[in-house]
């Protein structure tokens, strides 16, 4: 705690004074109200900063600085750290701190770990195809190969295909090399390739996705060649 507000009086002037401008600044919502404090916090807050002002000019003048003057700093610098202690703690553990919230209070933010984990999906995305006609192809995937309807893996909200058009002679890259990537919300789908790529070769990989958490998605399945017609 001692390292969040200086004993120095002169560090503590600057402390009081830029971190009661910081929760009167008008923004919306308020630096306050974002950060987790009440109201009256707030006013409590810039309560004291008002009673630091008056008693920092005493201090301030040679003319007005007296042995009690002194003990009343002293003392107000004491208390004030007793009364901001726990609001820095609210500020320090809210999750709507920033890096700049964290630099006004002189406080080190706390990232609390998530408490709800989500894991790395692990099922293959195992896909059939139908020929349409006019170079469309219909896709159904399945997470269990024997499934007698398609449908997504659990925890998937999504397949993401990654493919390639080539010729017979075309090598693939592998499927985190290829650019061209879509994702369909649903487990199956159509992917339509356009007359002018008839007759060349569909080079296509699949993965269970989730949107929200991209993090967790799932390995790529075996590369499929697909001849377009």
């Amino acid at each position: 705690m001692a390292a969040r507000i200086s004993n120095t009086i002169s560090i503590f002037n600057k402390y009081i004074n830029r971190t009661d401008n910081y929760l009167q600044a008008s923004v919306v919502p308020t630096n306050g109200t974002r950060l987790g404090l009440t109201i009256q916090n707030v006013k409590d807050w810039d309560n004291q900063a008002q009673q630091w002002i008056a008693l920092y000019i005493l201090y301030s003048d040679p003319l007005t600085r007296t042995s009690d003057i002194n003990k009343q700093v002293k003392k107000f610098i004491k208390d004030f750290k007793k009364f901001a202690q726990p609001l820095l703690d609210v500020i320090a553990s809210s999750p709507n701190a920033t890096v700049t919230d964290g630099t006004a209070f002189n406080v080190v933010l706390i990232r609390k770990t998530p408490t709800h984990v989500h894991p790395v999906i692990t099922a293959i995305c195992n896909a059939l195809y139908k020929m349409l006609g006019g170079c469309k192809i219909k896709f159904k995937c399945r997470s269990i190969t024997d499934a007698k309807r398609a449908s997504l893996a659990e925890g998937a909200n999504g397949v993401e295909i990654a493919y390639v058009i080539g010729d017979k002679n075309t090598k693939a890259p592998d499927a985190d090399a290829i650019d061209k990537r879509v994702t369909y919300s649903k487990a199956t789908f159509i992917l339509s390739l356009g007359t002018v790529n008839s007759g060349g070769v569909l080079y296509i990989y699949f993965r269970w996705t989730n949107t929200t958490h991209p993090e967790t998605a799932g390995p790529w399945s075996e590369l499929q060649i697909i001849p377009i017609i």
